[in-house]
């Protein structure tokens, strides 16, 4: 393998001086020689700052060091440490941070599968004041609609050194996020962009850094609001960028077109008691979408077995002011089938699937999941689902450690691990008992397989989607409500594996666990 020179840009301001040894000797310990170092003194009024930093120079050819006559601030420094590299990539470090010894050659390792590859980032954890590691992350593969809410890519970003200038460098007004900046400027331009999944950046935790809290650095947070902003625009994406929690960004997409979409719901007849009454679901649930979708371009396709009377279907659809369709099917009511039957009937390019035991909240439900459905390649969007109790049902579904569904019995209004719960992102599938997908893409994977009677079906599904490079995307701007019991899927386990066991606590994008006390199976 042929390795690149590396170029680590640190800017340098009254840094703490363990902690300052500390970095410059996670620079030296690297099992590679291919690097040099890029420092910018930037008019540290500390003298023993320029003192060690003349030192360091003197004792190795490698280390470069440029002094700034005044503070300019990080974007100033940071630029003028660009100015004097000269390696094929730039590795972003802060003077109190780490690096893992073997940082570069795996990052070398990783950047030689592609020739294209124009950005790199990494895993990575904390530093507590006693030396001790913490708060590991364990980042999904490359999740931009994750990056658009959240800077998960963060420590350690490494960046082909030609796009960064092409693109112009840091940017003055986003102090404090300019790495973030920099980055979305960047993947717009990106030809390949790699995760390495392994912790290669230790983040100095103190009292002043973002690392310890989000509120130590108030302005960072509105300068990556700014930087998201920019983005979009960039792209010519239509949204509203918002706050979701601490460092956490509320992406909401307005949908360029109006498409017509099928609504396609498998009915049965069933009731239950809904809010202490006796219900209908198919009734409630038409109740609800009928009243509630504000979206007026859809149509509605009931998927009934031949035993369900014409009576029960002529009161439903009484209930209808929205284009109707009724699908009779012969065989005995298995959702995946009732679901393969909607997908053929639709007459649109885009369906919603629905289970009849779901209620809605919000009116613009559907817009906003048509906001997300535009990305390139994606095939599914999905809400978060809650109980009747405000309890998670779904928001999405994993297979790691084991196929189940993220966040199940965890709290609606809780973050989750990393703030996952709070905000849009990729993930390996979504439930189908509310999700807006791609016709056209469920049918080139075959649809629900005949294998599933239960909801091990949606995790097939998922992982059928996933291998054909497709997408999919839970939002929590969308919440539905789900009156449904845990369903038993132990005895379809068994299936899944045999046909997706790579997949097992290999999830590409939940590296982390996130099962609740209860069981996720829904």
């Amino acid at each position: 393998m042929v390795m690149p020179l590396f170029s680590v840009i640190t800017p340098v301001y009254n840094p703490p001086r363990d902690a300052f040894e500390a970095c410059v000797g996670s620079v030296r310990a690297q099992s590679t020689d291919d690097w040099e170092w890029c420092l910018c003194d930037d008019g540290s009024t500390d003298t023993w700052v320029a003192q060690r930093l003349a030192e360091l120079q003197k004792e190795d050819v490698r280390i470069k060091v440029l002094q700034r006559p005044t503070n300019g601030g990080i974007v100033a420094a940071s630029n003028d440490a660009i100015s004097i590299a000269t390696g094929e990539f730039l590795v972003l470090l802060d003077n109190d941070d780490m690096l893992h010894d073997d940082a570069l050659t795996l990052v070398a390792a990783a950047a030689a599968t592609s020739p294209l590859t124009d950005y790199l980032y990494s895993d990575e954890d904390k530093i507590a004041t006693d030396g001790t590691h913490f708060d590991e992350f364990q980042k999904p593969i490359w999740s931009p609609e994750r990056l658009l809410a959240q800077n998960y890519t963060s420590h350690l970003s490494v960046l082909r050194r030609s796009l960064v200038n092409d693109v112009g460098r840091f940017r003055t007004g986003f102090d404090g996020s300019q790495d973030y900046d920099l980055v979305l400027r960047v993947i717009e331009r990106a030809r390949h962009i790699v995760h390495v999944p392994h912790v290669l950046y230790h983040w100095r935790s103190l009292p002043t850094s973002t690392a310890s809290s989000a509120s130590a650095k108030p302005y960072a947070f509105l300068a990556a609001l700014e930087a998201v902003k920019s983005h979009l625009q960039r792209r010519e994406l239509s949204a509203d960028v918002t706050t979701a929690g601490p460092s956490l960004a509320r992406v909401r997409r307005r949908p360029t077109r109006h498409p017509h979409v099928s609504v396609i719901v498998p009915i049965d007849g069933s009731t239950r008691r809904v809010y202490g009454v006796e219900t209908s679901l198919a009734s409630n649930l038409l109740t609800s979408l009928l009243d509630k979708t504000t979206y007026n371009n859809f149509e509605v396709v009931l998927v009934a077995p031949t035993n369900l009377t014409d009576d029960s279907l002529h009161k439903l659809a009484a209930q209808c002011d929205r284009p109707l369709r009724i699908v009779r099917e012969t065989s005995s009511f298995a959702l995946g089938r009732y679901l393969n039957v909607g997908l053929i009937a639709s007459r649109s390019q885009h369906a919603v699937l629905l289970d009849q035991h779901c209620e809605f909240i919000q009116g613009d439900w559907l817009e906003t999941l048509l906001g997300y459905i535009e990305g390139e390649r994606v095939a599914a969007v999905a809400p978060v689902l809650l109980d009747e109790y405000g309890l998670i049902v779904s928001a999405g579904l994993a297979f790691t450690p084991e196929p189940h569904n993220i966040g199940a019995g965890h709290h609606a209004t809780e973050l989750g691990p990393v703030g996952m719960f709070a905000i849009a992102r990729e993930c390996l599938g979504v439930s189908t008992r509310c999700a807006l997908v791609d016709v056209d893409a469920l049918r080139a994977v075959g649809g629900f397989s005949p294998e599933f009677s239960t909801r091990m079906f949606d995790f097939d599904l998922a992982a059928k989607l996933y291998g054909a490079g497709l997408h999919a995307i839970i939002t929590p701007l969308v919440n539905v409500r789900c009156f449904t019991d845990v369903g038993e899927m132990a005895d379809e386990r068994s299936v899944l594996a045999q046909r997706w066991g790579h997949l097992s606590g290999r999830d590409p994008y939940t590296r982390v666990e996130t099962r609740a006390p209860q069981s996720a199976l829904v």
